[in-house]
């Protein structure tokens, strides 16, 4: 999500034009924190370098692709994946093109007729294929993406068959999707757009098909507007706001179990307020009655009055364990995965199940962007210095953060709960912009804690990067003299963290989860300079040499004292 060059010193609106050139978007402007009109060179430079780092891996690998083109590998034809045998649909599923594009409606109606046939296997059989495929991450590299996912999915619907009943509400935030929402054609706004994934319909198939034989239970789709306007800044164009946009698409279809919710007007009416949302904090940047923007929320507002609006629907489903999955618009999880999920609160007997891309066997992430010369799309891979920051942000995090040891991935957009465990969060959550997810989690963690409950569990599932659109920025040019720019969106990510620790620091005392080792790694943080931290990672890269990474976290990184932290960095 990078901007444009850094800056040495606050910005204002002209100045920031001038830095992002063609990438400027008044959207995300909008969105930041300002003094006298002004942001801060830190908030600027960690916009301009990306909002979510891991996002860049899906760029690193595109020189890859200016390789000599040639004809993509064609793949076996395919066995009856019902009776084969485990090796057989192995050898074949290594014959696949590894990309996967999510605007595929084509690409998507195969992986789902691979997962309808594998489904009838038995489980054990399925467990047998996935960990072969996807046991240690560098397997995982050598198979498609989509035979990854129709995989876990056989698995995800196989494994919901044996719950009890449930309902499952999916929450998710809208905001700008103008394209993403339409399905894939030529451009035209608000029927089809190149970058189109239909989600709403999509969503809909994939909660259809996982549901489909589960007579006793039932879910729903409940989308949040977080504050859309329906300008385009970037052409311009006034278009179809994001919430008029799916109420449209709901009354085609017919859909009756999807609803659509604005928080604007939630605000306006006292109905966050009332569900335990900060409205002073939600109108304290650029407040208008007259308008449709919530400037202060990105993302998290919208999810948080879901959660409220989710764990309404348990009163009208009193006999079906409530669960909530929050999930992001786009199609990067398939929300036939969910039945994972479940099955971690229901059978590993936790409050909430986070969906994990990376960080424990069959997770799978697939971030990279494949040339021509072996089909396009997206395929599975983690670059070398994302392995690196990815651990080194787990191992300081689990010492500030602690009911977060467990969670390697906090950034995966597909987290899945209790209905009665999000009723607490949603009023002791702060942060309402870019680190909302580990601000929640912690709360989530504090609460069950004190409940005598189990907080979190993990879930290995397969995710797919949606690259083709950005909502407030595209990559750009990079400060040449700047010798941190590429380690500062990493590193912008402690500033938060340290201060989720200062917010929580009385809870996590109650419940026994602070300790004197816990304390020493915050003060260090705390006084962890950019170039501090580029030297650390520049040592620990070096000390690592050629050699091929095959763990993520990566172990040696885990094991290193703080003391031999302090002495890498200094």
């Amino acid at each position: 999500m990078g901007g444009g060059a850094s800056a040495t010193a606050p910005v204002d609106m002209e100045q920031a034009k001038k830095l992002a050139g063609e990438k400027w978007d008044e959207a995300a402007w909008d969105k930041l924190e300002k003094a006298d009109g002004k942001v801060s060179q830190e908030s600027w430079n960690a916009l301009v370098t990306a909002a979510d780092a891991p996002k860049a891996e899906a760029e690193a690998p595109k020189a890859e692709a200016e390789a000599p083109k040639a004809e993509a590998p064609k793949a076996a034809a395919t066995p009856d994946l019902t009776t084969v045998s485990v090796e057989e649909v192995v050898k074949w599923a290594g014959t696949l093109k590894l990309g996967h594009d999510l605007t595929s409606a084509k690409e998507l109606a195969e992986y789902m007729a691979w997962a309808d046939q594998m489904y009838k296997r038995d489980l054990d059989s399925l467990r047998q294929i996935e960990k072969a495929v996807s046991e240690k991450m560098p397997d995982t590299f050598k198979f498609s993406t989509a035979f990854h996912i129709a995989l876990k999915n056989a698995i995800s619907k196989k494994l919901l068959e044996t719950m009890p009943p449930v309902h499952c509400t999916v929450v998710f935030a809208l905001y700008k999707e103008f394209n993403r929402i339409l399905p894939k054609g030529e451009k035209k706004p608000g029927e089809t757009d190149p970058n189109g994934e239909d989600f709403v319909r999509v969503k809909h198939n994939q909660m259809s098909w996982l549901f489909s034989n589960k007579a006793d239970s039932s879910w729903s789709l409940l989308g949040v507007d977080d504050g859309c306007d329906g300008l385009d800044k970037k052409t311009g164009q006034q278009l179809e706001p994001s919430a008029d946009l799916m109420e449209r698409i709901v009354k085609t279809e017919g859909f009756k179990n999807v609803t659509v919710f604005r928080l604007k007007d939630a605000i306006k009416e006292g109905k966050t307020g009332a569900a335990g949302l900060d409205d002073a904090k939600l109108k304290s940047e650029k407040w208008s009655e007259d308008d449709k923007l919530v400037a202060s929320s990105q993302k998290a507002g919208a999810i948080l009055y879901g959660l409220h609006l989710a764990c309404e629907e348990a009163a009208a489903n009193p006999d079906k364990k409530h669960i909530i999955a929050y999930t992001d618009s786009d199609l990067s999880t398939d929300l036939g995965l969910t039945g994972l999920n479940i099955d971690t609160i229901i059978n590993g007997k936790v409050d909430c199940s986070v969906s994990q891309r990376f960080g424990q066997p069959c997770a799978v992430n697939c971030s990279k962007l494949l040339g021509d010369d072996v089909g396009g799309g997206i395929g599975a891979g983690l670059a070398r210095d994302s392995i690196v920051h990815l651990t080194l942000r787990h191992k300081l995090r689990q010492n500030l953060l602690p009911p977060l040891t467990l969670v390697i991935d906090t950034n995966c957009g597909h987290k899945v709960l209790s209905g009665d465990a999000a009723k607490a969060t949603v009023s002791m959550v702060r942060d309402y912009k870019g680190s909302f997810d580990m601000d929640w989690l912690m709360c989530l963690g504090i609460e069950s804690k004190k409940a005598g409950r189990n907080p979190i569990g993990v879930t290995a599932i397969p995710w797919t990067a949606s690259v083709g659109e950005s909502n407030f920025w595209s990559a750009g040019p990079a400060a040449e003299d700047d010798p941190c720019v590429k380690v500062r969106p990493w590193f912008k990510i402690f500033a938060a963290i340290t201060q989720m620790n200062g917010w929580h620091k009385e809870k996590l005392e109650e419940v026994g989860l602070l300790t004197d080792e816990c304390a020493a790694y915050t003060t260090w943080v705390e006084g962890l300079t950019v170039e501090q931290y580029k030297g650390l990672t520049d040592k620990i890269l070096e000390k690592l040499g050629d050699q091929e990474l095959t763990e993520m976290p990566e172990p040696s990184i885990l094991a290193m004292s703080l003391d031999e932290l302090k002495a890498a960095a200094a």
